[in-house]
């Protein structure tokens, strides 16, 4: 859908009024998040907690050629995981084609509104992607998350959702980071709805990747969370040639600012959490991302070991195959916490 010049000229000058924030500070390992236990997690004050209690660490793991296609057939031998760079024995291993539990969160702002239906048409085509034994949850943010379903099968009532979907013009703040802790604050209290299959949990995130509500605290609480929660987040960046402002004049030097600075937090996002980060510019690139995040969900390789230590730290994980081949992708949770003495 084309908009003209003028609302082309206004989407800039709108998002210029964006601060580039500053970047996504990962939790060092050896600094846990203040999170909660996998019993209710407690809020005593404002703010965004994970912990987790675990005695055996379960690492979802997938694996994709350089087409992005999967790859299968491997073995238990073929997979070493590191803990702190330090090999671990593999204690379970199962392959599975289990389904998915997706929650899909939409970016409902002033920017959003004037790039037209494209946040529409790029949720719609990410339902066409899925099987239909898939879980897909569905979700809005500005200044803060608003759920608006919760997990389903059935993709006819999540696209009726969508469509939908109401825009104000107001100028209303943007709390990325807020929102995404948010997120996955309420996938981790949430039972999956077939807990014997097993299958992947991911965040599918419609966003701009700008943000003027944000803290230092926040931004270091969520790179924690995105490090252990082992949810899997894949940012699709809304905006296509928008992102890409010219000109010379206060405005477009502004919104190109911003712009690469939402860049630069969707791929952390994405790197953060074990996903990936996607920029598609033509619907063909929206369709090729859809069903690399579709592949990348739904063939697993589940792995589990052993914490070798009660000290409940940060962990860092880091899957190897031994002998794959050198462009061969390995998506796996970058961490997790390890339980107290």
């Amino acid at each position: 859908m084309k908009r003209p010049a003028r609302t082309l000229r206004l989407a800039a000058l709108l998002l210029s009024v964006f601060l580039p924030p500053a970047p996504i500070v990962a939790q060092e390992p050896g600094q846990p998040p203040q999170a909660p236990t996998q019993q209710a997690p407690q809020q005593t004050e404002p703010g965004f907690r994970v912990q987790a209690r675990v005695e055996r660490v379960n690492v979802d793991v997938t694996v994709a050629d350089a087409r992005g296609q999967s790859v299968s057939g491997l073995k238990r031998g073929q997979f070493r995981v590191l803990d702190n760079g330090v090999e671990q024995p593999v204690v379970d291993f199962t392959p599975i084609d289990a389904p998915v539990r997706a929650l899909l969160i939409v970016e409902m702002s002033p920017a959003v509104y004037l790039l037209g239906d494209e946040h529409q048409i790029a949720a719609l085509r990410m339902l066409e992607g899925l099987n239909a034994g898939d879980y897909v949850a569905f979700a809005t943010y500005s200044d803060s998350l608003r759920p608006v379903l919760g997990f389903t099968q059935d993709k006819a009532v999540v696209a009726q959702a969508l469509r939908q979907l109401q825009f104000g013009l107001g100028f209303a703040q943007l709390n990325l980071f807020g929102s995404l802790s948010s997120a996955i604050q309420d996938i981790l209290v949430t039972p999956p709805p077939d807990p014997n299959r097993g299958g992947k949990t991911a965040i599918v995130l419609l966003s701009t990747g700008l943000s003027d509500v944000q803290t230092q605290a926040v931004r270091q609480q969520l790179g924690g969370e995105l490090e252990v929660s082992g949810i899997a987040v894949y940012t699709i960046a809304l905006g296509g040639d928008l992102r890409s402002p010219r000109g010379t004049t206060a405005g477009a030097q502004a919104a190109a600012q911003a712009f690469a600075q939402a860049d630069s937090d969707l791929r952390i996002i994405a790197e953060s959490s074990g996903g990936l980060a996607f920029f598609p510019k033509t619907g063909k690139d929206l369709a090729g991302a859809y069903a690399e995040v579709a592949q990348t969900l739904r063939h697993l390789y589940s792995l589990a070991i052993v914490p070798p230590a009660h000290d409940g730290k940060v962990h860092t994980l880091k899957v190897e195959i031994t002998d794959g081949k050198k462009d061969w992708r390995i998506l796996a949770r970058p961490a997790y916490l390890a339980p107290a003495q």
